[in-house]
């Protein structure tokens, strides 16, 4: 997201011409309101994009929820646009997120694990 922050702050593109021109070409879907980054969503008119401490702080606030609901990655992630946020690796994140919160693994259905251990 810092090229794109840095294209619509100050005009600045990469040195390289493949990623400058990725830049140039999706631009548009950002939005630089107050120094802070926003990004237009399809079905969310604005989303505020975020990156590194607060997509882990975001995750673990609506992963365990108010009632410590624990929902999958999927749900994740579309719950993290639903609340208005974005950052470019989200998908991936959540699903990493999940697979390593020990009480979701530990109260799993276990039914579809094979019998030996990997």
């Amino acid at each position: 997201m810092t090229p794109f922050r840095r294209y619509l702050a100050d005009d600045l593109l990469s040195l390289d011409p493949v990623e400058a021109r990725i830049v140039k070409k999706n631009g548009n879907r950002y939005t630089l309101v107050d120094g802070k980054l926003f990004r237009h969503g399809y079905a969310h008119p604005i989303l505020y994009c975020v990156s590194g401490e607060q997509c882990t702080q975001i995750m673990t606030e609506l992963h365990e929820g108010l009632c410590g609901s624990h929902i999958g990655d999927r749900a994740l992630s579309s719950k993290a646009i639903r609340a208005g946020y974005y950052w470019p690796t989200m998908r991936e994140d959540c699903t990493r997120y999940v697979q390593r919160c020990k009480q979701c693994q530990r109260h799993t259905d276990w039914h579809n694990a094979p019998p030996e251990e990997l």
